[in-house]
């Protein structure tokens, strides 16, 4: 039997302490069967810093930019919505008279202004423009400014434009496909709607005020895109929609 020195070695020379253990070996640190978890929240903890670092590098829903584009298309916007009252206050006195925009049947302001989708809601759609867009106007000379508006406030300009290219979509649509005439300074009003709700949703998106899974959140920051592409959705019905229309205007049919 091996005897002990004082000092915890045995008297062939080897360390009590280098001696292999009797039992199995457990894991002194509990976290080390959690390593995998931990590896896949440090990696999205990474990606996600590095979609923030890119946000903010390359805005490009910029508070300045989307204000703007608000102010801009609310100003445009609202003088189309200015012409179209006079227009209708006008029409209304001289029920036969013809207006400057009332170019031909196929493009006319008269043919659609009179009918009842020009006063869907009940009130007169360029009311609703009057109204809609100052309120956007205002907004975007405030995000100009630089003054910090509440949560509710950044909603209550989403769900305003969200609602205003909806309601462009039902105009566009009973023009094209109803009431078959299309009206200058209406397509006025949808030609500035559309970037100013894009633009307003690529900003939700960036500050945060709207989270969505990243590959979503990546196109939707991308209005310009967008708003290009539904120009040509719109211009491409259009197109085919009054097909027949047009080839008779230029003598082909």
């Amino acid at each position: 039997m091996t005897e002990r020195d004082t000092d915890g070695a045995d008297r062939s020379g080897t360390p009590a302490d280098a001696r292999e253990p009797a039992g199995p070996v457990e894991s002194a640190d509990p976290a080390d069967d959690a390593t995998g978890e931990l590896t896949e929240a440090q990696l999205l903890a990474e990606i996600d810093a590095e979609l923030a670092a890119e946000i903010a590098a390359r805005p490009r829903a910029g508070t300045m930019l989307v204000g703007t584009v608000l102010l801009i298309g609310a100003l445009v916007g609202w003088i189309a919505s200015l012409n179209l009252t006079v227009d209708k206050m006008y029409l209304l006195e001289h029920p036969d008279a013809e207006l400057a925009c009332d170019i031909n049947p196929l493009i006319s302001c008269g043919n659609v202004m009179m009918t009842w989708q020009a006063e869907a809601l009940g009130i007169p759609n360029m009311a609703i423009g009057l109204g809609g867009f100052a309120i956007m106007g205002v907004l975007g000379a405030v995000m100009l400014s630089g003054a910090a508006l509440p949560a509710w406030m950044h909603w209550a300009r989403l769900g305003g434009m969200a609602f205003a290219l909806g309601y462009v979509h039902f105009l566009a649509y009973s023009a094209i496909f109803v009431i078959r005439s299309l009206c200058p300074w209406c397509m006025v009003v949808w030609a500035v709607t559309a970037p100013m709700f894009f633009a307003t949703l690529a900003r939700a998106v960036e500050s945060g005020d709207l989270p969505l899974p990243r590959p979503l959140a990546g196109v939707l920051r991308r209005w310009v895109w967008l708003t290009i592409i539904w120009y040509l959705l719109v211009i491409i019905v259009i197109a085919v929609a009054f097909l027949p229309q047009w080839l008779v205007m230029l003598g082909i049919s």
